[in-house]
């Protein structure tokens, strides 16, 4: 399989990382736009190279990734000529399926997905849609492809990736208020991330995260009185609020 990108930013990097990481060898075709970050893979990885244009990425590819940036897409995507035999994988998420397969016809399949940075460790949830087995399989060795039954689940999934810099920002709260009283700054960055990281492993099948919740708080202890605190603040209606508007967002795009 020949496999090329429209489009070179930390989320094509992330693949192909986790795709050499993976021991797949096959030849890449990277879009000369990030100059920067495809030379870099480049000069990282073997049968990985920096085609002269976009459309010569589509010329040398059976499967194309779409991963240019949204405000982009519209002026870019038209402009390029696919064949009836390619498989089209667009990363931008305010694309609707029906935009892409106008826009990337005759090209016989069209997947939407939303790959996460961890990709590159073979440790991230892709979602796709519509079910494809080839993608699935291709997302698989990079982790865990999830499989959507429509647009809308689709775009849940989407929105709910818009959390990742929420959830750094929230480490990094707990980690200054720790360094601001007393705690050395590399000792608490160590403790919170590690916290943090034995948390997410904490979550067996068949369990909710709300029952989770529940079992680490003590009646009238300290994890009871920070969730309360901040329930009581309004943090998570807020954060609520925050997802409604980046999916009517996603929504409004799709027009």
């Amino acid at each position: 399989m020949k496999l090329g990108f429209v489009g070179s930013g930390s989320i094509a990097s992330a693949i192909v990382t986790g795709l050499r990481a993976a021991g797949n060898t096959d030849p890449i075709e990277m879009s000369p736009r990030n100059a920067e970050v495809a030379a870099d893979l480049a000069d990282r990885f073997e049968n990985v190279q920096v085609a002269p244009t976009n459309q010569a990425v589509l010329d040398a590819s059976d499967v194309v990734v779409l991963a240019v940036r949204p405000q982009i897409a519209s002026i870019v995507l038209p402009k390029l000529r696919f064949r009836h035999d390619q498989h089209v994988v667009s990363l931008i998420p305010t694309l609707s399926l029906d935009y892409l397969r106008s826009v990337t016809a005759p090209a016989a399949v069209v997947t939407r997905a939303v790959p996460l940075p961890s990709v590159a460790r073979r440790q991230g949830p892709t979602a796709i849609y519509p079910p494809s087995e080839p993608i699935k399989a291709f997302f698989d060795s990079l982790g865990v492809a999830i499989e959507l039954d429509n647009e809308s689940e689709f775009d849940a999934f989407t929105t709910a990736t818009a959390v990742i810099a929420s959830y750094f920002t929230f480490a990094d709260v707990v980690t200054g208020w720790m360094t601001r009283h007393g705690a050395a700054a590399e000792k608490a960055q160590a403790f919170v991330s590690k916290m943090l990281r034995g948390l997410a492993e904490t979550s067996p099948a068949g369990r909710s995260f709300a029952a989770l919740a529940e079992e680490y708080q003590t009646r009238g202890g300290l994890n009871e009185q920070v969730l309360r605190s901040v329930t009581d603040q309004g943090m998570f209606a807020a954060f609520e609020n925050a997802l409604d508007a980046v999916l009517e967002r996603l929504a409004a795009a799709h027009k």
